[in-house]
C-alpha cells in the first residue's frame, strides 16, 4: 500500500481547508496527528489527518499543514484549538508525537519518510505490504 503526504499550505487559508476537509470526510479519517517540534527555536508543530487506506488497501492519504501551529503547551492557541474542537464534533481521535523539524532533512520527501517511519514504528498506520 502506497502511504503519501499531500501537503497544504502553512497559512490560515489552509487551516480552513484542513477543517472543510474535516468536515466532508470525516467519516473516512482515522486519526489527526501532531509532530511537535518543541526542542527548535520557533517551537511549531506540524499536523497531518490521516485518513483511512482505500478499498483494497491500495493507498493512504495524510493531509499535511506542515510547521503551522505554535507548540501548544504548555500554552494552547487558537489554530490547536480549532483543529482539537473540529476533531472532538466527529469523535476523530487526536494523537501527539515529537519529532525531529522539517528543517533537519535535505528535502520533504526525507522528512515524510521519515514520519512514515515513526508511525509505522508507533503502529498509527498499517506496516508495508
Amino acid at each position: 500500500m502506497k502511504q503519501s503526504f499531500i501537503v497544504l499550505g502553512e497559512g490560515l487559508t489552509d487551516l480552513f481547508e484542513f477543517t472543510t476537509l474535516i468536515d466532508y470526510n470525516h467519516s473516512r479519517i482515522d486519526k489527526i496527528i501532531y509532530f511537535h517540534s518543541p526542542q527548535t527555536e520557533k517551537q511549531l508543530s506540524s499536523v497531518a489527518i490521516v485518513m483511512q487506506p482505500t478499498e483494497g488497501n491500495y493507498f493512504q492519504a495524510m493531509y499535511m499543514m506542515m510547521n503551522a501551529v505554535k507548540y501548544p503547551y504548555p500554552d494552547s492557541n487558537k489554530k490547536f484549538e480549532m483543529i482539537n474542537n473540529k476533531a472532538e464534533a466527529y469523535d476523530i481521535p487526536v494523537l501527539g508525537i515529537d519529532v525531529q523539524p522539517p528543517e533537519a532533512f535535505h528535502d520533504n520527501d526525507l522528512y515524510f519518510n521519515y514520519l512514515i517511519s515513526v508511525l509505522r514504528l508507533q503502529r498509527w498506520i498499517p506496516p508495508l505490504q
